[in-house]
């Protein structure tokens, strides 16, 4: 199909060139529609047969629209072949190394154009999601979350937002607005009554190799941060795994400014164990997708367990994402985890709204006791 498309645009375009007076003309640059067309849909090869066809179309054969020469010249068909065979090449080459496709890289700078200016109006929000001390229920911390509304007050969802801003080169700003955010909001608490809190802040590929972001956290958790509210960095396993060295850089920088580092998604990436004993790690957040399946999956639970058991083993928390069912906390807690979150403990909320209450362990009352926690 894309071969007789081809075709029939060279043919059309050709006939219509040569019905207005031959080449060179200006209708000879349509001839780029169909060589940028096969370029992006069938490679470099493909693009450079489709330039040097095009470029014989309008060849020395071709009658010419300069005055005074009855065709054109050898030299000015040469270039014109070149051109061809150069662009579409050129073309195949950038299609190939940006896997968007066309209208996603024209959403993605429209997304950023938007981003951009709500960094600058500060439409950003931070939403805070309590974590429970799986033992005794209390509020030890919370997840900072962002969220957007826009300038025509639309809620944009974070699973459609946070991965343009990352494609667009956006996730930088809007994480260093969350990342402020978080922590004046942890200063705030903790000057009302709430000491020893855990904040824990989503952290992108981007930003861990951006040494403007280490120089942001300097300036943020000062000496005595940790004595006031416990700041956590949370990376995915993706993080590590696309640039382990810089990855382990940043996050034993962070660890000397007294930052708390957590992996989210545990085991949803390329590899779970193989960074655990060489990253300074204090907490493994135990993926939604494994806390759902508890009860229906012997293998998930199971799984679950041994998440539980690696972690203690290395001297780390474990937090559960996703908790949306009494049997599912009463599961985790029987198993030893050590905090939890999720929509049965506490929805995602502005801090004028966030709900201190002592969580219900009664489904858990007969799991072990000494579990180690945070506080």
């Amino acid at each position: 199909m894309s071969t007789l498309l081809f075709s029939v645009m060279t043919a059309a375009l050709t006939i219509l060139i040569a019905m207005r007076g031959g080449a060179p003309t200006t209708l000879g640059h349509l001839f780029y529609i169909p060589i940028l067309y096969v370029a992006i849909r069938h490679g470099v090869k493909a693009a450079a047969l489709a330039g040097a066809v095009a470029g014989l179309a309008v060849g020395p054969w071709m009658p010419s629209s300069i005055p005074g020469h009855e065709h054109q010249t050898l030299g000015g068909w040469l270039v014109r072949l070149a051109l061809f065979v150069l662009v579409g090449c050129v073309a195949a080459f950038l299609a190939r190394s940006d896997s968007r496709s066309l209208d996603m890289v024209a959403r993605d700078l429209y997304v950023a154009q938007r981003l951009r200016a709500a960094v600058r109006f500060h439409q950003i929000r931070v939403h805070y999601q309590p974590l429970i001390d799986l033992t005794d229920g209390q509020v030890v911390g919370f997840e900072a979350l962002c969220r957007w509304r826009d300038s025509k007050g639309r809620e944009i969802p974070p699973h459609r937002f946070i991965p343009e801003a990352e494609r667009a080169g956006v996730i930088t700003a809007v994480g260093r607005q969350v990342l402020h955010q978080a922590v004046d909001q942890a200063h705030y608490w903790v000057g009302h009554g709430r000491p020893g809190l855990l904040m824990t802040v989503n952290v992108s590929t981007v930003q861990l190799s951006d040494p403007a972001f280490l120089a942001d956290l300097v300036r943020l958790v000062p000496a005595d941060a940790t004595e006031r509210f416990q700041l956590g960095l949370e990376i995915t396993e993706t993080a590590i795994i696309e640039d382990p060295q810089s990855a382990l850089t940043f996050l034993r920088a962070a660890r000397e400014l007294g930052i708390t580092i957590a992996v989210d998604d545990f085991g949803t990436g390329q590899s779970s164990l193989a960074y655990l004993a060489d990253f300074p790690i204090d907490i493994i957040k135990i993926d939604r997708s494994f806390v759902a399946s508890m009860g229906t999956d012997p293998k998930s639970h199971s799984l679950v367990g041994a998440i539980v058991q690696m972690a203690h083993s290395l001297g780390a928390l474990t937090i559960a994402e996703g908790i949306e069912t009494p049997e599912q906390l009463r599961a985790l807690a029987a198993l030893g985890c050590s905090l939890g979150q999720g929509y049965y403990l506490g929805f995602p909320d502005a801090p004028d709204a966030v709900d201190w209450g002592r969580r219900d362990m009664a489904p858990a009352t007969s799991r072990r006791s000494g579990t180690d926690s945070w506080a």
